[in-house]
């Protein structure tokens, strides 16, 4: 007595995997991405945290706002052989990598600028001197008081800029894929074998 047994036509499947492949890679390495933000660090083969920073106007909502870093993340090369993810902020690689911005003239009176305007804003007491008790007399001082520093600064001085990583190679990622394609593998077998 024969077994009968239908062969499935890899052609179709191989097809749909590669293209499952192609759909899962762009939109997973652009989610993982940006997942680097809410998490605040990268995950490689473990996670590693962002370095805290000490600037008064550094807030986890500038990072987040449409235009803004987290939002640049996008595919735009979407191939079966490749897929090409990138974000193109004009600060995208420094903050990736890390690295050094020198002062310039330029940069001095924008920090002076900013020094004076924040200064300015202090509210007063009724002896017309700047009141010290209020949060926002001491949010405006500190923020006053931080570009004071960095007018400070000598032109040619090196600002450290610490690497904050979102982007890169990572075991974590590739993690996902495998599994995200062997659960596409065997639905894809699945269907094909049923619509026989």
């Amino acid at each position: 007595m024969a077994n009968k047994f239908t062969v499935p036509d890899f052609s179709i499947i191989g097809k749909s995997i590669i293209e499952e492949a192609q759909r899962i890679g762009g939109t997973e390495s652009v989610k993982f991405f940006k997942q680097s933000f809410v998490k605040e660090g990268f995950t490689d083969t473990s996670f590693t945290a962002w370095k805290k920073t000490t600037n008064p106007f550094a807030q986890r909502k500038t990072l987040y706002n449409n235009g803004t870093l987290m939002q640049s993340i996008r595919k735009v090369v979407d191939t079966p052989t490749r897929i090409v993810v990138e974000s193109d902020t004009k600060y995208s690689e420094i903050h990736n990598n890390g690295g050094t911005i020198t002062v310039t003239r330029q940069m001095k009176k924008f920090f002076w600028a900013k020094f004076y305007e924040f200064s300015g804003k202090a509210s007063q007491n009724k002896a017309g001197n700047a009141s010290k008790l209020t949060k926002s007399n001491r949010t405006i001082g500190g923020k006053a008081m931080y570009f004071k520093r960095m007018a400070l600064m000598p032109v040619g001085a090196k600002i450290k800029i610490p690497k904050r990583q979102f982007m890169g190679d990572s075991k974590a990622m590739m993690t996902i894929f495998e599994k995200e394609m062997k659960k596409h593998i065997d639905i894809s077998f699945k269907n094909h074998l049923n619509n026989k």
